[in-house]
């Protein structure tokens, strides 16, 4: 908190454009009238929304933390450890349901074209991240630029001189643990331990006669028992639900990394990025990864 004050004590106040409200620092950053955490639809931004939510409860124990997060994702918000005011939208609606109360401080930690719309048809008090963009008015800078989700969420918190913590992970609340149980084991509704893999992923293990200790289940395929459109916060239990998931699918390296579960995966396309590890271009480093994977345990 002191370090916020010296920051920004020859400041009193600021009008960013007239979409904003007026910002005073650092009283609005020290004692915000409530706090608010913004979400698009897309799952990397969703998972990261969750963790900056769990993060703010953590550094202002006694302010509301509200959540504006996209209907494809909204169940995310119950991987929480507490119950936050969720205020869900559409892609056709600007509305929020419930509404939103004036002048919230809002983080978002990937902010793109969906907080520019939100932004131009509300007026939080100023909304803060660590990525430069037309809809953030306080840009907090991460020093190392290859830091990646969800260490940069502590990283900014760190440099607010806020309280945080680096050991919390997401758990699959039950509701959603007793569906994806009722798909995977339709008759016991218990589900024993288990690989989660595309139909891609498991081919390669078994054409190359990996070691495969556990009984995999096939995301994807024509030998899939899983829905081809289910919701995204089931998708997401299912993988948290597993052992360990082998990919070649971006939404499934990312539901394994947010949470916290062993993954092994294959980027032809590098394209997963943002969450770390260590995808493999091909067959051969995906081979390699799965067998030290399967040689450290997990």
């Amino acid at each position: 908190m002191k370090f916020i004050k010296e920051l920004f004590r020859k400041r009193k106040s600021v009008k960013v454009s007239a979409n904003w409200n007026d910002f005073v620092f650092p009283a609005d950053i020290l004692h915000p009238k409530a706090l608010g955490v913004f979400s698009s639809g897309d799952i990397s931004d969703a998972w990261a929304s969750i963790y900056m939510a769990k993060a703010l409860q953590v550094a202002y124990p006694s302010t509301q933390i509200h959540i504006v997060i996209h209907q494809n994702v909204a169940e995310f918000a119950d991987f929480l450890p507490w119950t936050p005011a969720v205020h869900v939208y559409t892609n056709s609606s600007h509305s929020f349901n419930p509404p939103l109360p004036e002048n919230i401080l809002f983080f978002s930690p990937m902010p793109g074209d969906e907080l520019l719309s939100f932004i131009n048809n509300y007026k939080p008090s100023a909304c803060v991240s660590f990525e430069k963009h037309a809809a953030v008015n306080v840009t907090v800078k991460i020093a190392n630029e290859k830091t990646t989700l969800p260490n940069k969420i502590s990283e900014m918190i760190k440099i607010l001189k806020l309280e945080t913590e680096n050991t919390w992970k997401p758990a699959v609340p039950n509701i959603l643990s007793e569906k994806a149980s009722s798909i995977l084991s339709p008759v016991s509704h218990r589900t024993l331990p288990y690989i989660f893999a595309t139909e891609s992923a498991a081919l390669i293990l078994e054409k190359k006669r990996a070691e495969i200790p556990l009984k995999i289940v096939l995301v994807d395929g024509k030998a899939s028992n899983i829905p081809s459109e289910i919701s995204n916060g089931m998708l997401a239990a299912m993988v948290g639900g597993a052992s360990v998931v082998a990919t070649t699918r971006l939404d499934l390296w990312i539901h394994a990394k947010a949470q916290g579960i062993p993954v092994v995966g294959i980027d032809r396309k590098d394209q997963f990025k943002g969450w770390g590890g260590d995808p493999a271009k091909g067959d051969t480093k995906f081979l390699e990864n799965w067998a030290n994977l399967i040689r450290t345990g997990w």
